[in-house]
């Protein structure tokens, strides 16, 4: 009777582990789009290459919390990031950055933006994974702020019909 509970319990480990593992191959020419779940959600968005689906061109969100007196909290989506993405296994891992031009509608004032993005394509055509980062708000080349997400956020991108 042991041995047969153990066998069966090592055969449910064994398939709950290949579930969380599998990783699918990206499909090419998608644009994925969803919110990360930050405490102010932010859009963001994810571009296969028309010919190479491993190959992501990526847009992400902030918010985080301030300090330095300028600002007390920033938020911003769909910033532009660099650089490209590469996808191995259907996995992704990578350091990205990005600027935002007038932020707050303050001419002038810039977001410099530095992201920790990771995650997985669960089928083709859906990414999960965690973003979080840190940026440095300026005014006119003087730094103002310095902000930082509280925690990594979770995020759920799919492909979205038009409405």
């Amino acid at each position: 009777m042991a041995v047969r509970r153990l066998a069966i319990l090592s055969a449910a480990l064994v398939l709950s582990a290949a579930g969380t593992a599998i990783a699918a191959e990206p499909r090419a020419g998608l644009h994925l789009q969803g919110e990360i779940k930050f405490p102010r959600a932010q859009k963001m968005f994810v571009q296969t290459d028309a010919q190479d689906g491993t190959r992501l061109t990526v847009a992400l969100g902030f918010h985080g919390k301030c300090t330095g007196g300028g600002l007390s909290e920033l938020w911003s989506s769909n910033v532009a990031a660099k650089p490209e993405v590469r996808v191995r296994d259907g996995r992704f891992e990578d350091t990205l950055t990005g600027v935002s031009r007038n932020v707050g509608g303050v001419s002038g004032r810039t977001g410099h933006f530095r992201w920790e993005f990771s995650g997985r394509f669960t089928e083709r055509d859906v990414v999960v994974g965690t973003v979080s980062g840190t940026a440095e708000v300026r005014q006119n080349g003087k730094t103002i702020s310095r902000c930082k997400t509280r925690k990594p956020a979770s995020v759920r991108l799919t492909v979205r019909s038009p409405a």
